[in-house]
């Protein structure tokens, strides 16, 4: 800070020493003149040495020490400083600017790491859950060479085995799997393993220790060497019996309704539905107008009994209006009033909704099961519920043939 010291100071007492080499040499003039312009210069010296030191220098120095250990290397920034120290000051500024900018690009790193780390967090969330779902199900492992088979304590429990007589062997596996279904799996294992498809995937019959059977789901992959010839296969098995025989139900219970028609047939879907799920609430309608705004039910099962009469009612705003305009299966088995609020009125937590075409394609109306309570978990496939929506169409559309030859017929009597 010299310089600026000295830069600042050395103007007046240049002017004052000249001044004073000219009062001497004058001052046979008046001496007493003399004498106040000296003390008025000094005067003006000591204001300017004063303003120069605390006003500006020492200023100046504390901000350069500021910066030296706001930068981190004090050496690199003093030999940044210029000579004069304004101009030194204007550096320093712009290496805290450059600082700065540095900072803030490692700010912004930062904040797309932790972007990056929250996604990667779901993701292991998702996978979390996804090993907690699948946590029932029974792993095991078969070794294509030798043949042995080592099955996980979930798999043996599965179907009611223990360690000591649980299967060893791909040929004791094989004979478990059901005779109705044995060649079939076997078929899609050597398609697998020979690399013809990219997994395994099945569902059979396998014999519980009991002597019955129970429906598994069977994925598994291969693993090869470098030359594609699989060693090794991977399963992991899933119990899906009480999915499997849900399905049987509901499969015996649509070929039920194949001897009733008309009022009866829809009477006889909504009890057998009622029956299958569980659900408090059934009803099968069809649609008035087209485009079609309302809905007028066939019937109404309700707490295990038929409501008296039919009723008309606006699709607007309602689950069984999503089955319409979208043309598709809607299934809400659970919060179906966070969706569509106008249900609160009918206390329903659950919705199972599907739709009816006729044989143009047309969409003409749906049946629908409803519950205050979540839907059972183990629901089957939903495409299986178009088992019913087809017969049900069927009846609909000849219902409404049948009552449109009625009108016809009336206005040509009359």
């Amino acid at each position: 800070m010299k310089s600026l010291r000295f830069g600042a100071v050395w103007p007046p007492v240049l002017a004052f020493v000249l001044l004073v080499v000219y009062v001497l040499t004058h001052s046979s003039a008046n001496p007493l003149v003399s004498a106040f312009l000296l003390l008025g210069i000094g005067g003006c010296l000591s204001i300017t040495i004063f303003t120069t030191e605390f006003r500006l220098r020492r200023p100046l120095a504390a901000l350069l020490d500021n910066a030296k250990h706001e930068s981190g290397d004090p050496t690199r920034l003093m030999r940044s400083v210029a000579v004069d120290e304004v101009k030194g000051v204007a550096s320093t500024l712009a290496a805290l600017q450059s600082n700065l900018t540095a900072h803030e690009t490692k700010l912004l790193q930062e904040s797309q790491l932790r972007l990056q780390l929250q996604e990667a967090l779901g993701e292991s969330e998702t996978r979390y859950a996804l090993a907690v779902e699948r946590a029932n199900d029974g792993n095991w492992d078969w070794d294509l060479q030798s043949g042995k088979i080592e099955l996980s304590p979930r798999w043996q429990s599965i179907l009611g085995f223990i360690s000591a007589d649980a299967p060893s062997h791909i040929e004791d596996w094989k004979r478990l799997v059901h005779p109705d279904d044995n060649e079939a799996v076997l078929m899609r294992l050597h398609n697998h393993i020979e690399g013809l498809t990219p997994h395994f995937n099945a569902e059979f019959r396998v014999r519980h220790r009991n002597g019955q059977y129970r429906w598994l789901h069977s994925r598994g992959t291969a693993i090869r060497h470098a030359s594609g010839k699989s060693y090794r296969m991977i399963f992991m098995d899933s119990d899906i019996h009480e999915r499997k025989t849900l399905e049987d139900t509901i499969v015996r219970a649509a070929e039920g309704l194949s001897s009733v028609s008309g009022e009866e047939f829809f009477h006889r879907l909504m009890i057998n539905l009622s029956t299958v799920l569980g659900t408090r609430d059934n009803l099968v309608c069809y649609c008035v107008d087209d485009p079609p705004t309302r809905a007028h039910t066939l019937a109404y099962y309700s707490n295990g009994a038929f409501a008296e009469e039919n009723f008309e009612y606006a699709l607007e705003g309602t689950s069984c209006g999503a089955v319409i305009a979208r043309k598709e299966i809607v299934y809400c088995p659970t919060g179906v009033c966070d969706i569509w609020p106008f249900e609160k009125q009918y206390d329903r937590d659950s919705y199972l909704g599907v739709p009816m075409f006729d044989s143009s394609g047309k969409i003409i109306g749906h049946f629908a099961c409803m519950d205050g309570q979540p839907m059972r978990q183990d629901l089957p496939r939903l495409e299986i519920f178009k088992i019913f929506a087809v017969r049900a169409a069927a009846e609909l559309e000849r219902l409404l043939l049948t009552r449109q030859l009625a009108i016809q017929n009336q206005t040509t009597g009359s």
